[in-house]
């Protein structure tokens, strides 16, 4: 790995900025109980998960980055999230082990998907099968390329956030999510998180047709077959 790379994990993850209301927002749209065992991939500093700990049974978060782990187990250690757990493994590898196989009520790509070119894409989402128990949950909260400031980044007017490389409209995800074996995968569009887009998506987005061009962000659902 270079230095500039090892530079960027570094400032990525260990300045990465807790957003515990864009947390909250999305949590809005999830039914979890107290029983339920979940899987983060891609989890980098581990604020979701550290956010859902007393809502859930477990949780174990996954990234391949050593300076995300890091501050993951550092942020365990000051919660005390004991039924929290963070490891330096990437996905297919953790999923290749027998005993973790079924062992998830939900799996969840939070903002990491737009991240991971197609190929690679593809194994996640095996792997992600894999995990899940029957009848379980894939969860996938991501930039949406039908939103209207990212089609301006798509066409090069605008400069795309660094590491953006596969940002993806919801025909895209649901073909991938298809391919994978996935069922009944259903996404809704979400407003900007941010001031004064997100009032302008949150009015836009409602005029049919016009209307895709404003759902800032897509969060889909896909059931993983018994």
């Amino acid at each position: 790995m270079n230095n500039e790379v090892e530079a960027y994990e570094d400032e990525y993850y260990l300045h990465l900025p807790v957003d515990s209301g864009r947390i909250k927002t999305l949590l809005r749209h999830f039914d979890l109980r107290p029983h339920d065992t979940v899987c983060e991939i891609g989890c980098a500093a581990g604020h979701f998960l550290a956010e859902i700990a007393g809502d859930i049974e477990s949780g174990i978060g996954l990234d391949t980055a050593e300076a995300a782990i890091a501050a993951a187990n550092r942020r365990k250690a000051e919660d005390g999230l004991e039924n929290i757990e963070f490891l330096q493994i990437a996905a297919q590898d953790f999923a290749a082990i027998e005993a973790h196989a079924g062992q998830f009520n939900y799996v969840l790509l939070m903002d990491v998907t737009e991240h991971i070119d197609d190929a690679i894409m593809a194994e996640v989402l095996i792997a992600a099968r894999q995990l899940l128990k029957d009848n379980g949950r894939l969860v996938i909260h991501t930039p949406n390329l039908g939103y209207w400031l990212e089609r301006l980044k798509d066409r090069g007017v605008i400069t795309q956030i660094r590491g953006h490389i596969a940002v993806r409209n919801e025909a895209q995800y649901l073909q991938l999510l298809e391919n994978a074996g996935f069922l009944e995968s259903n996404a809704i569009g979400l407003p900007h998180y941010r001031q004064p887009l997100r009032l302008v998506d949150l009015l836009l987005m409602r005029i049919p047709v016009l209307g895709n061009l404003f759902r800032a962000r897509l969060f889909i659902v896909a059931r993983n077959p018994s």
